[in-house]
């Protein structure tokens, strides 16, 4: 399917450079930051939607855990790998609109980072997420493509 450009993307979010090849495959995802720190956001396109016409929770979901992978103060250097990852869907992303999410950080170990993210639609909260990311004792693999 041939995506094109996307289109109303607000002023203040660019493409996301820090990002895995599902990320592109399933995005683009853009950025932004504000007084409260980095903000993600997608355009619900025609090939995000479930049978029922709106944003797939697997979309949404893959979504939330690429906002949740890119909390403040992560070290890139190094490999972080989910290994827990809590999803409640409250509302949902009907297609062209926009979808917004923001991570926390709650507690960070040597070796453990939780976080929690909300993720809106239209101004109002459609998820909430929190996962356990792992940060192992090696350094990031050479990443395929970007």
């Amino acid at each position: 399917m041939e995506r094109g450009p996307v289109p109303d993307v607000p002023e203040s979010f660019r493409e996301l450079e820090r990002t895995s090849a599902f990320s592109r495959f399933i995005g683009p995802i853009y950025e932004a930051r504000d007084e409260q720190g980095r903000l993600f956001g997608f355009r619900v396109r025609p090939d995000h939607l479930n049978l029922g016409g709106v944003a797939h929770g697997g979309m949404i979901a893959s979504f939330a855990d690429v906002v949740l992978g890119q909390y403040e103060g992560r070290d890139y250097d190094r490999l972080t790998v989910t290994i827990r990852l809590v999803v409640d869907f409250i509302g949902v992303a009907h297609f062209g609109e926009w979808v917004e999410g923001r991570a926390h950080v709650l507690r960070q170990t040597r070796n453990l980072v939780f976080v929690d993210a909300d993720v809106t639609s239209r101004g109002k909260l459609i998820m909430t997420a929190q996962a356990v990311f792992k940060v192992l004792d090696r350094a990031r693999p050479v990443a395929v493509g970007r």
